[in-house]
């Protein structure tokens, strides 16, 4: 879904978006969508930068780290993002330097803002460092790739 920002409102724009089944494209990411997502927000605009603040509700599933199961996550993030214009670059030459206001913002270009990327990109990283599909997990024997949640392997 693409947000527009030619015709803003002066008081924002709020929105809800239902992905159907297939809009995502989950290709790249260490999950796939259950349901598909649900996104609510609203944005606004402060000077050239936009704020976009929101919720997204998604049902995903990813690979357990020791046994490859498919484990079941529900996610509902609440989203608080600024966006600012893409710099061309044409004005800089050689290294540039960041600041920490730099890494708070993303960048939205020809007065608009993906809403997809964001999507994808808030369910990465809200994904856990460990996916385990229970705590007691046994994984996959590293002989025969037995799951020894299941069975005891002869190795």
């Amino acid at each position: 879904m693409i947000i527009s920002l030619v015709r803003l409102p002066v008081d924002g724009l709020r929105f809800k978006h239902q992905y159907q089944a297939g809009e995502l494209d989950t290709g790249n990411f260490e999950f796939e969508l259950q349901e598909p997502p649900l996104v609510t927000g609203r944005v606004d605009r402060a000077g050239m930068d936009m704020r976009l603040r929101g919720n997204i509700k998604a049902l995903l599933v990813a690979p357990c780290d020791r046994c490859l199961n498919q484990v079941p996550l529900n996610f509902e993030i609440p989203v608080d993002l600024f966006y600012t214009p893409e710099d061309t670059g044409e004005s800089r030459t050689g290294e540039i330097e960041l600041n920490s206001r730099d890494l708070d913002f993303a960048m939205y270009e020809n007065d608009e803002i993906n809403l997809d990327e964001m999507v994808l990109e808030q369910l990465e990283l809200n994904l856990p460092s460990r996916v385990l599909c229970r705590e007691d997990c046994r994984g996959l024997c590293t002989q025969c790739g037995a799951d020894l949640n299941v069975e005891q392997c002869d190795c």
